[in-house]
């Protein structure tokens, strides 16, 4: 901490007494060399970002239109799975009337011969009694 001191006590010193100030001499203050270098990593840098840019660009188009075949390929299956879902049930209603049907068939049978078979057993209820 006491060297943190002396050095703002520095500072502020040559501060106070304007020993700071504007270098004006280009060559001395190395703008000349800070140019050059800002020029070649701008002139270099500009092409290899550029490249990087665009094959950033091309992943990013070939994701989008992997996505979107996808998303065809979806709708497509989300349809056909719909026409199955409609074709079920029609195949589901037509059974069941069917069923119903067949139902009530057996039954008028059942009952037909459930009446058949009353009376032949009361005539035959009627013959023993007769004959008794």
């Amino acid at each position: 901490m006491h060297l943190f001191n002396q050095t703002i006590d520095s500072f502020s010193g040559q501060v106070a007494d304007l020993a700071i100030g504007l270098n004006l001499d280009i060559f001395e203050s190395n703008i000349v060399n800070l140019l050059l270098l800002g020029g070649g990593i701008f002139k270099l840098g500009s092409q290899a970002l550029s490249e990087s840019l665009t094959d950033r660009q091309e992943k990013i188009l070939s994701t989008i239109q992997d996505s979107e075949e996808r998303l065809k390929a979806a709708v497509q299956r989300l349809e056909e799975s719909e026409k199955q879902l409609t074709q079920s049930q029609i195949a589901i209603t037509s059974l069941n009337s069917e069923a119903e049907a067949t139902a009530k068939q057996v039954k008028s049978a059942i009952l037909a011969d459930g009446k058949s078979e009353i009376e032949r057993l009361s005539s035959m209820a009627k013959k023993s009694n007769c004959n008794n």
